[in-house]
């Protein structure tokens, strides 16, 4: 009995012994925190997220980061599905404005007001607003989809007398004038999928007559779509076609399409988004001849001539039911995750941050201009603003003013019209 008692003691206190050891092996004994991303996709920005949290875990004996990559197309879904049962995981991937809302509405998520000032001398406030819903910062911003950047030949410039960019749309008229007496097509546009005029023109042209709070004002009914600088920038849209600013087959070419004229060189410039950055300094021979502007300021415009449309990208927000402990791990983790290395990373892959950070001699000098471009604040972009219906109207409204099928007055008295019906 006696050597029975020993053996099964002593294998009691093997099976302890390994239990301890398999949990050191998977998180040394700490807090162990399960993040949910889209992260599936083989993109430059998603290897510097993955690889930070792996250095992340190698530095910290105490907490592990626990990753569940889950495809982009599902992963909002089953967010909002786990978020009405409140079974979220403890961290999890989130988008601003409308995205968030309704998640730190609900009080599934929880407030970064504490630590938020760990990002006040890097981050403007502007950028940070994004994620902040009556009051509370719910996620700090990695990077920032500009819309409505300006690409140019610098040589084709000088060419029709322009050392620098226009500053002014009337000057920005005059330019194109000229473009098109040295028989150069001033802009290549793609709008087959008519959502560029919209996202790439109008967000920032309206901002510059209107301002950053009208669309908010619209969609709370203080304001109207029949607005008088409202129709000002859809004329902007009427005005560039009857001066020949575009190509003829710009209703029939993609935005794609419409960079690779550029990039070939048979357009003097191109607008779109900081999406562009990368393909545009990869095609073209030599990246110091393209240049960069924002769109220039209008005459009487109520907004901001120096802010750019666009939207903070994804960031990282925290379940409100995470105890204490848990709470300071995942704080650590933000803290380290949102620092200067992750920014300077996703700079090196031109990927616009939020962030003012030094930049290396090797970040493309087009680059590091479009990111400071961010730092004057952002314009609201229409379709991350308005409803699914009303960007359908706005969407094809352009396009059919492009084509003068509809006027300007007609369009904005049809948004209101259909806004009112949705409400």
């Amino acid at each position: 009995m006696k050597k029975l008692l020993s053996l099964t003691v002593g294998l009691f206190f093997m099976f302890i012994a390994a239990c301890s050891g398999g949990e050191e092996a998977s998180g040394n004994g700490g807090i162990e925190l399960t993040l949910w991303n889209d992260w599936t996709e083989d993109r430059p920005e998603n290897t510097v997220y993955k690889d930070i949290i792996k250095q992340f875990n190698e530095e910290h004996e105490d907490i592990t980061i626990k990753m569940e990559s889950i495809p982009h197309d599902q992963y909002e879904t089953k967010l909002r599905t786990q978020a009405a049962g409140k079974q979220l995981p403890d961290m999890m991937r989130v988008w601003p404005g409308a995205r968030t809302a309704p998640l730190a509405e609900g009080g599934v998520l929880l407030p970064l007001n504490s630590i938020v000032d760990n990002w006040k001398d890097i981050i403007p406030d502007e950028i940070l607003q994004d994620y902040a819903i009556n009051g509370n910062y719910y996620a700090i911003p990695s990077n920032i989809s500009e819309t409505s950047l300006i690409f140019y030949h610098k040589d084709k410039l000088k060419e029709a007398g322009y050392e620098q960019f226009p500053s002014t749309y009337e000057e920005l008229k005059k330019l194109i004038g000229m473009l098109n007496d040295n028989k150069e097509t001033p802009i290549s546009l793609g709008n087959k999928s008519v959502w560029p005029l919209q996202s790439i023109y109008i967000s920032t042209i309206a901002d510059r007559y209107t301002g950053s709070d009208f669309l908010g004002n619209v969609l709370s009914k203080e304001e109207t779509f029949e607005n008088d600088q409202f129709i000002n920038a859809l004329t902007v849209i009427k005005e560039l076609t009857e001066i020949q600013a575009f190509n003829e087959d710009m209703n029939t070419i993609d935005e794609a399409q419409a960079r690779s004229e550029f990039i070939n060189g048979t357009t003097a410039m191109h607008l779109a988004g900081s999406w562009a950055i990368g393909p545009i300094l990869e095609g073209v021979d030599d990246p110091d001849s393209i240049g960069v502007a924002a769109f220039p300021s209008f005459a009487g415009g109520e907004g901001d001539p120096s802010k750019i449309a666009g939207v903070a990208g994804g960031g990282i927000a925290l379940n409100s039911e995470l105890n204490d402990e848990e709470k300071e791990a995942a704080f650590t983790f933000l803290k380290y995750f949102y620092a200067e290395d992750l920014y300077q990373q996703l700079a090196q892959a031109n990927i616009i941050v939020p962030a003012d950070i030094p930049m290396d001699d090797d970040v493309p000098r087009l680059f590091q201009k479009a990111n400071r471009f961010a730092q004057n604040g952002l314009a609201p972009v229409y379709d991350a603003t308005l409803t699914p219906d009303l960007t359908d109207m706005i969407n094809n409204g352009l396009q059919s003013i492009t084509l003068d099928e509809k006027t300007p007055e007609a369009l904005a008295k049809e948004m209101q019209a259909l806004l009112e019906e949705e409400n």
